[in-house]
């Protein structure tokens, strides 16, 4: 394990939050701590694993390593595909009295947001496209597979960044390149479009992928950030909501903006958002109180999202996208 300083400001000072062990992955049974830099806010893991140590805490199937498991399949095939329409139309209630079905369905129920990456590939500026943290290039997280390296390779040239040895093969093998960090691309190399889909609280210096991203976009680029949004409404019921220990970082809107502005980037757009499924699983898993209880099934699910989209659009959502552009962009 190591110590520390704040990544955005460079403080030494900083105040404890919270502690938790690995409740989601059970890859170790030690406590970990969150804190609180006393100067700029940011919030992050200290101590931590260190860059070798990391490794050790992602467990074989992690989701987005993992290519070929069957929740993945089943989520690309028709049948997911058909799962998760009906979940989200009003379809969906004629189900309730199966329990099985409603509550499938009710895991799938969420907000209905455009995927920025698929937007802007569609109004045709974007030549090529860099996934920092990509996995294996298939599952993108909330959007589904629609932005994945492999299906966004039909449409304009990809590229992805991803440590994990066998998702880098996998899609070295699909002919897209890969490489293991961020320090190995080419310093010239320029992208139309940059995304980090929940990889940005991975790393340990998040300071290191604003400047690349400065570096790397090009002048009419885009950058997307998802990460979750640590002032989030589940993260004020329980500061320890968060994957320990491979979460190191734990953001909000204004740690964000601080950090772009540091790097010559500017925020263009923002959004939160939150969906039940995380509020359910985070229950089962114990990192919410015991006197909050979480349903299951369609109708419920269905209910809780019309709440949440309330705060969603008060900046409390628990997950936060970003877009970004070069400052001083001359957008006409």
């Amino acid at each position: 394990m190591e110590n520390t300083n704040c990544d955005l400001c460079g403080s030494k000072n900083y105040s404890n939050v919270t502690h938790q062990t690995d409740l989601i992955h059970k890859s170790t049974q030690d406590y970990f701590t969150i804190v609180e830099c006393n100067d700029c806010g940011l919030n992050f893991t200290n101590p931590r694993p260190s860059i070798k140590e990391i490794g050790s805490f992602y467990s074989e199937s992690y989701t987005f390593h993992h290519m070929h498991d069957l929740k993945t399949r089943i989520k690309k095939s028709p049948i997911g595909k058909m799962i998760n329409w009906i979940a989200n139309s009003p379809l969906a209630y004629i189900f309730f009295f199966i329990p099985s079905i409603s509550n499938l369905l009710g895991s799938q129920v969420k907000p209905a947001i455009e995927d920025p990456i698929i937007k802007y590939i569609k109004e045709g500026n974007v030549k090529n496209f860099l996934d920092i943290g990509c996995g294996s290039g298939i599952n993108p997280h909330f959007w589904g597979s629609g932005s994945s390296l492999i299906a966004s390779k039909q449409h304009v040239e990809v590229f992805g960044c991803e440590p994990d040895n066998s998702s880098r093969e996998f899609l070295n093998s699909n002919g897209i390149k890969c490489w293991s960090g961020i320090e190995e691309v080419e310093d010239g190399k320029k992208f139309d479009l940059i995304r980090m889909n929940w990889s940005l609280e991975h790393v340990h210096a998040p300071s290191k992928y604003f400047e690349f991203i400065d570096n790397h976009l090009s002048s009419q680029g885009k950058a997307i950030i998802a990460v979750p949004n640590y002032k989030g409404l589940i993260y004020s019921l329980s500061p320890s909501c968060v994957e320990l220990p491979i979460h190191l970082y734990h953001f909000n809107k204004d740690n964000l903006l601080n950090y772009s502005k540091k790097n010559n980037l500017e925020i263009i757009n923002s959004l939160t958002f939150s969906y039940p499924s995380m509020f359910s699983f985070s229950y089962d898993v114990g990192l919410l109180p015991n006197n909050f209880v979480f349903k299951k099934d369609i109708i419920f699910s269905k209910k809780l999202q019309n709440m949440l989209n309330i705060f969603d659009k008060f900046g409390v959502g628990n997950d936060i996208v970003i877009t970004l552009r070069k400052t001083n962009v001359n957008i006409n």
